[in-house]
């Protein structure tokens, strides 16, 4: 059974991976954020992956997607992280 801390870990997983961009952006050549269900520990993770293809279907999302123009530059879009951990996790 899903709850919303379930949901708000992964938005925070989410955060964590683009703050990893945002914090070094020229050591990526091209970055996406995979979202999937880690099987050993039985909960979502969030993680910057140059190398894997696919769609949203899949839980890959490009990395400007998820960043937005603040007052101080780039910075996370926290909706949109809202909305990915909200569409992979459902409460009962």
């Amino acid at each position: 059974m899903a709850t919303i801390q379930d949901i708000r870990a992964l938005e925070l997983n989410i955060c964590e991976a683009v703050e990893e961009y945002l914090d070094t952006p020229d050591a990526y050549s091209n970055p996406k954020l995979h979202v999937y269900l880690d099987k050993d520990r039985m909960e979502y993770r969030a993680e910057l992956d140059e190398e894997i293809s696919g769609s949203e279907d899949d839980g890959v999302y490009p990395i400007e997607e998820l960043v937005r123009e603040g007052e101080d530059g780039p910075e996370v879009d926290n909706d949109r992280a809202s909305d990915i951990a909200n569409s992979w996790i459902f409460l009962d």
